[in-house]
């Protein structure tokens, strides 16, 4: 999807979010892209439980990587839209973004909120796409850990073919722990063929 967000650049000059996306999901073949995605029990879950209950029992949500199949989460969080961020590397999917969005990294989310800032962040298919070494995933922890509130929830989805175990090897815990008050298991897996898992965290009160 970031060659056909590339393939029109004199149209995000020009035109408004709305008719860019038009232009990307209809025009240029991404509506079945997103068709596709939207279908894998993982991302419905995601999209039909995990989300609808995060825009109920947090405002300053943080939801990390954009794309065509997940632009309208944003409508979820019309309550605080105004703190509803997106984050996203790749400047060519900013079309995919909330009102609020910021091009950069994970690392980079210091320079743009204060420390502590969001009460729950969607950390999904980050870790084995961009984040992908031990070292990196370990910095990369530490930085969620400084961006959430004390309290806060982190979700984490990764591949379980395309990732070790990051929990079992301790990279979690000397910052977060396991939730208190969400109605899924702290790792939620899916029945096989999807070897896609989401990870509930805490950040302690105490830190």
């Amino acid at each position: 999807m970031t060659a056909l967000s590339r393939a029109t650049p004199l149209a995000r000059k020009l035109l408004p979010k709305s008719l860019q996306r038009f232009v990307l999901l209809r025009l240029l073949g991404g509506r079945r892209l997103k068709v596709h995605l939207r279908q894998r029990p993982s991302r419905l879950f995601l999209d039909r439980e995990v989300l609808p209950w995060i825009a109920k029992h947090h405002v300053r949500v943080l939801s990390v990587g954009t794309a065509p199949y997940a632009y309208e989460t944003e409508r979820l969080f019309r309550r605080g839209r105004e703190h509803y961020t997106t984050l996203e590397r790749d400047r060519s999917a900013a079309v995919w973004g909330a009102r609020n969005h910021i091009v950069g990294s994970i690392e980079d989310i210091g320079r743009h909120r204060p420390g502590g800032h969001f009460d729950c962040i969607v950390f999904n298919g980050v870790f084995g796409f961009g984040i992908d070494t031990l070292e990196d995933q370990r910095a990369a922890i530490r930085i969620l850990h400084d961006a959430l509130a004390p309290g806060g929830l982190l979700v984490v989805g990764w591949n379980t073919n395309l990732l070790p175990d990051l929990e079992a090897l301790g990279l979690f815990a000397p910052y977060f722990r396991d939730p208190i008050g969400v109605p899924w298991p702290h790792r939620t897996r899916f029945p096989l063929p999807e070897t896609h898992v989401y990870d509930f965290y805490t950040r302690p009160k105490g830190q």
